[in-house]
């Protein structure tokens, strides 16, 4: 006889998942006897978290990478809690994602029983609450099938997220027939709308009558990126990105003028200001702080903002648009290009060829620093220099902190002609900005696509806190560079309680040799401390190669990232 978590299983084996991230415990075994079922059968197999924080990173990675669902599971108790702050993560971050948490007996609730949960004890149900797009908890053994096919179509809905399902331990052990698992499993995830008609005739008014139009690329345009382009290519409009959607675009398109908002360019900045765009198109974009930086009505928030989603949240935002559109971008855009003489259905990539080191067309904060390899290594020439050796197709990875400033400002994309439209190699977790983010995302990453180098730059302050997931890379033989920026303290706070006035506290954390701890765990590790000890390094090789490979890369520490409207929005000066 087959059990519940088989069910689970089967289903989840018809959406193509591959694996599941988690950390095993009593409440949560029957599920992992299933797992071991599954294993041994050539299916979807765990994979061991060493934190369930870290589980829930690695499933938002494993779902980033394939645009499957993501599955993280976690017995009762403090391992429930523990999943919180990555539940939380994909959750700003709209990333579909499966969370399975045990709980003790159905017949013991109440009881005290050891790590209880339960509506009578720490009630974990109302904590995820507000992290999940779908939270239940599965009382009887005959509503699981309903209720995990439910939860899957809210995960990978237009407002996509995680769905949390809450298991008993005993409904988890039912028993069900064979034949239960050999059926197919419907559930709703097709979920693209298409915008009105009078939407698009209103869109296509309103562009084919403005002389100077700046589009606002976010993670939802990815799609329609390719369109994009070749639309902006034959109206000679510019092309900025949000910090989510930097990767869309080649950097050094001759039209694109870098990345508007959180740690982005002035380039950006005046490509949206009224002399230069009647009209500023944001797609697929929440208009949130980190997309509008701070919220700037001289630049996105105005009434020039024709604004386009499938997401009917982000839409929420844009009271003072001239137009909002609810629908698929690819959709809309289709109809655009049409009407534009543009065959939506033959496009091919531009090549992009450049031989600088820096785009021409975007203004850089201390673009002499970018080519600086004297003295202590700084945040934009280590960037600069990572961004020009390693292969198109690594998998980039900028963690909470000085990493993902550096890199929303400094990283230049140099996008393959053969990717897919909908698939970005630069990955930051802004939403909720968790730190330690990237060191178990990149694993999920990792396990996704084992043929394909990734590279996750993380702070020492994060990797303090959840550095351990490098073992499990180790232990599956993971092809991740982890770069570790080192200058022993917290520098993105650090920094801004200088720049914003406040007191200099709480910021140190020990001087650690980070290679030396890699080292001990039995992965390949170096310490650096000038460029020129990074040149030296074979990274191409190091990325060649499976298994991981640690760099702690010792950084001048008083280098200034580029906060920009941050530091406004913390002083209340906007």
């Amino acid at each position: 006889m087959f059990e519940n978590g088989d069910l689970i299983l089967s289903c989840l084996e018809h959406l193509g998942v591959e694996y599941v991230f988690g950390v095993p415990g009593g409440s949560i075994e029957p599920f992992y006897d299933a797992l071991a079922r599954s294993e041994r059968r050539g299916g979807i197999r765990p994979i061991t978290a060493r934190h369930e924080s870290g589980a829930a990173f690695m499933a938002e990675g494993y779902a980033r990478e394939t645009g499957k669902i993501g599955v993280c599971c976690s017995t009762a108790g403090p391992g429930a809690t523990n999943l919180l702050t990555g539940v939380a993560s994909a959750y700003a971050d709209g990333i579909p994602m499966l969370v399975i948490t045990a709980q003790t007996g159905l017949d013991r609730f109440g009881q005290g029983s050891l790590q209880e949960t339960s509506c009578t004890g720490i009630h974990t149900l109302e904590m995820f609450a507000r992290c999940t797009r779908y939270n239940t908890l599965v009382s009887h053994p005959a509503q699981l099938e309903t209720k995990l096919l439910q939860a899957i179509s809210h995960a990978m809905g237009n407002q996509s997220g995680p769905a949390h399902l809450s298991i008993p331990l005993d409904v988890m052990r039912h028993n069900i027939p064979d034949n239960a698992i050999d059926r197919p499993f419907n559930a709703f995830t097709n979920h693209d709308v298409a915008p009105s008609e009078y939407a698009v005739q209103t869109a296509l008014t309103e562009l084919d009558a403005a002389s100077k139009v700046t589009l606002v690329l976010g993670e939802g345009a990815a799609e329609a990126s390719d369109l994009l382009v070749r639309i902006a290519e034959s109206r000679n409009w510019l092309i900025v990105t949000t910090p989510r959607g930097k990767g869309l675009i080649d950097s050094f398109h001759p039209l694109y003028r870098g990345v508007f908002g959180f740690a982005g360019h002035d380039s950006a900045s005046d490509a949206l200001k009224e002399v230069n765009a009647d009209l500023v198109v944001a797609i697929g974009t929440a208009l949130d702080e980190v997309s509008t930086c701070g919220w700037d009505p001289t630049t996105i928030m105005s009434d020039r903002l024709i604004h386009v989603s499938k997401n009917p949240e982000h839409l929420s935002r844009s009271t003072m648009a001239r137009l909002v559109i609810l629908g698929a971008p690819q959709s809309l855009f289709e109809s655009v290009a049409n009407a534009f003489g543009i065959d939506s259905k033959k496009l091919r990539r531009s090549l992009i060829f450049s031989d600088q080191s820096l785009p021409a067309n975007t203004r850089f904060d201390d673009p002499d620093n970018c080519v600086d390899r004297s003295g202590s290594i700084k945040g934009q020439a280590l960037m600069t220099f990572m961004s020009q050796i390693c292969p198109q197709d690594t998998r980039i990875l900028m963690d909470t902190g000085n990493s993902f400033l550096w890199g929303i400002h400094y990283w230049n994309v140099r996008r393959p002609t053969n990717i897919l439209p909908a698939t970005n190699y630069f990955q930051i977790g802004l939403g909720f900005a968790a730190m330690g983010w990237a060191i178990g995302t990149s694993v999920g990453m990792a396990v996704a696509n084992r043929n394909k180098p990734v590279v996750c730059f993380t702070g020492d302050g994060s990797y303090l806190m959840s550095g351990q997931e490098l073992t499990v890379a180790l232990q599956e033989n993971l092809n991740i560079l982890m770069l570790v920026l080192n200058d022993a303290s917290l520098g993105m706070v650090r920094h801004g309680q200088k720049l914003s006035g406040g007191e200099q506290v709480a910021t140190q954390v020990p001087s650690v040799d980070f290679s030396m701890i890699a080292r001990a765990l039995g992965v390949e590790s170096y310490r650096v401390e000038s460029m020129e000890q990074l040149k030296d390094l074979d990274i191409t090789g190091i990325l060649a190669r499976p298994g991981p490979c640690l760099v702690d890369v010792v950084v001048d520490g008083d280098q200034v990232p580029p906060f920009g409207s941050r530091i406004k929005v913390l002083t209340g000066s906007i």
